[in-house]
């Protein structure tokens, strides 16, 4: 048959549209709660709407398959993987978003190191799917087989090579858009005009070849609209309170990175049920504001956020890009290199996981242990590594060794899971499952915590303790929601204070630094945060799924970055509620502009240092 290989293409092009299609319908379904504000009609037209990244993604599979057509029975198999392939990443997807709200970008790059954690999490929390989708899976590869196998061999003659630069060709097209001038880019699909909507619009398949074939490329900075004024003085204009710090000597300072506390799911936040009481006790005896943003939806995320007060790029990680090599102000490292102070970090699941030990490094802690470090264990693992006692105990016995001063990094493994361990009696907090077992993985990680704490500070009373989550995990809200996370600064000489604020993770290095130091501005640092001691005006940031998020007082602005669209919100009760925008709204949406747009161009030039440059400003 003279046009055989372009009926093969066409071929798998249509059966892989077919399963995207079909698998982001699935995805719709599996994830309604986070898409009620739709009607049917709107949900289905955002699907249908995002054709241009299904057919692009279907084109490359289809090329890839006929790359093999001139072998009968090699062509049926590796198409059939193809398919099933694409098959699985999206059901993966679907239980990604469940856990992170966003699809599978960068993180794709970590798939092997963590499968066993990852599927194994997927089997337990999300049963009747996981087997559902495998035996599906199974299914399409036989169904799949058994009809590819009857397509005959194309014939490699001297038209081969031209058949081969045509579907290059049509490939490309599709890659491209169709007709655009550039190749299609994930970040397109907030063209739609509402960022919920381009979450339907977009596949993760074209998702994840578009970071599988840009992995080794330099991170770029997103495209931001413009700004129209160009200076930060209306958010760095401050009076000084002229504060010092009732910390005398060198207090040990130990930062919880608390894996995944959303809070969301706290009831000093909130929620219905006491799902932390050791934290709720010990935040009326806190340094506290309402609440904090974080600083992203991963623990290299935040941990970047927190010890360097500084943004991420947005929607991605400097871990393990070509950003992890430039210099950075951490306050980790100028606890080390200022007081001499021994550094550590420590995690409940494996130390490499996403980079996280290598950037903890990076940033200044001297050492970084994981699960294959601890060997004296009282539970048995879940599907990540070790639990919170388990890692706590082991970390004590490291700082016996290290001695004083001490500042520690502690990333627990037991809320990355939802499971307890044996013989701890669950409570009934609420009829769903699932989220009843969420809830108290979270209680159990909580006791383990305040036993932690009252360990420290009886052999070490003089201790700072930094307590936050390193992102939300799990949350079905807003977008607002899914960065809110606890903060508390704790010290037995801090007289407890609440502050009316919404605090950043970029907070958090100017605020310890002037608990343990004195004023921070007085040192001329490049942090873009504040800190309550020192400073009376402040901000939040987020970034989600193509929306830049701006926090100031009780006022939240969404911007899409795409379409230059606002939405205005007002926090109520911890919860945003849509206001109408306001001229104000509009001084929010540039101030967010400029401070986003001014930190991320220093950020890819490796320049954060000249931030302070910005701030100091008058």
């Amino acid at each position: 048959m003279k046009f055989n290989y372009l009926k093969k293409f066409l071929t798998v092009f249509f059966v892989a549209y077919s399963i995207v299609l079909i698998t982001k319908i699935l995805f719709l379904y599996y994830l309604n709660d986070t898409f009620t504000e739709f009607t049917t009609f709107e949900s289905l037209y955002a699907i249908v709407w995002g054709y241009k990244f299904d057919l692009a993604s279907s084109a490359i599979v289809a090329f890839l398959a006929t790359l093999f057509d001139f072998h009968k029975k090699l062509f049926a198999f590796i198409t059939s993987l193809l398919l099933v392939t694409v098959f699985f990443i999206q059901i993966g997807d679907i239980l990604y978003f469940n856990e992170s709200s966003r699809h599978i970008g960068y993180e794709i790059t970590d798939t092997l190191t963590d499968a066993q954690s990852l599927f194994m999490t997927a089997y337990s929390q999300h049963t009747l799917f996981t087997v559902f989708s495998l035996l599906l899976g199974l299914l399409l590869f036989v169904l799949s087989l058994r009809w590819f196998i009857k397509e005959d061999a194309i014939v490699v003659n001297r038209f081969y090579i031209l058949k081969k630069l045509l579907l290059v060709v049509l490939t490309i097209f599709f890659i491209r858009g169709m007709t655009q001038h550039i190749p299609l880019n994930p970040w397109q699909s907030n063209q739609i005009g509402d960022s919920k909507l381009a979450i339907l619009s977009l596949n993760s398949v074209y998702n994840v070849i578009y970071v599988l074939t840009n992995s080794k490329k330099k991170l770029r900075p997103m495209v931001l609209p413009k700004v129209e004024r160009d200076d930060l003085k209306e958010l760095y204009n401050d009076v000084d309170k002229g504060f010092i710090s009732p910390l005398k000597g060198q207090p040990n300072v130990v930062f919880f990175f608390l894996e995944s506390w959303s809070a969301v799911n706290m009831k000093s936040y909130g929620y219905t049920d006491e799902t932390t009481p050791f934290f709720d006790a010990l935040l009326q005896k806190s340094i506290r504001p309402k609440a904090m943003m974080a600083g992203g939806h991963r623990t290299t995320e935040g941990l970047f956020a927190t010890l360097t007060s500084f943004q991420n790029p947005l929607g991605k990680s400097v871990a393990k890009s070509n950003l992890q090599s430039f210099n950075y102000n951490s306050i980790v490292d100028v606890l080390v290199q200022k007081e001499s102070y021994h550094s550590a970090f420590f995690q409940g699941s494996a130390k490499e996981t996403s980079g996280t030990g290598s950037l903890a490094q990076a940033l200044g802690f001297q050492e970084s242990y994981g699960k294959r470090d601890i060997e004296k264990r009282v539970y048995e693992e879940n599907y990540w590594g070790v639990h919170d006692p388990d890692l706590y105990h082991f970390t004590l016995e490291k700082v016996e060794k290290m001695g004083e001063p001490f500042v520690i990094g502690i990333n627990g493994a037991t809320t990355h899971d939802n499971k307890i361990p044996k013989g701890i009696e669950s409570i009934k907090f609420v009829e769903d499952t699932h989220k009843n077992a969420e809830l108290n993985a979270l209680h159990f990680s909580d006791k383990a915590l305040g036993d932690f704490m009252k360990a420290v500070e009886s052999k070490y009373p003089n201790t700072l303790f930094v307590l936050f989550a390193d992102h939300c995990g799990g949350v079905k809200g807003s977008s607002f929601e899914n960065y809110l996370i606890p903060f508390a600064l704790y010290h037995k000489d801090f007289k407890p204070k609440a502050y009316d604020v919404y605090l950043s993770q970029r907070d958090i290095a100017p605020l310890v630094y002037d608990a343990v130091f004195g004023n921070y501005k007085e040192s001329n640092l490049s942090f873009s945060g504040k800190s309550l001691f020192s400073d009376s005006k402040f901000f939040a940031d987020y970034y989600h799924n193509g929306i830049l998020g701006w926090v100031e007082k009780n006022q939240v602005v969404e911007l899409n970055i795409v379409t230059e669209q606002i939405k205005c919100y007002e926090i109520v009760n911890f919860k945003n509620e849509e206001r109408r925008c306001v001229e104000e709204s509009m001084a929010l949406k540039n101030r967010a502009l400029l401070f986003t747009k001014t930190s991320q161009e220093l950020l890819f030039k490796g320049e954060t240092e000249k931030f302070k440059n910005y701030r100091n400003e008058k």
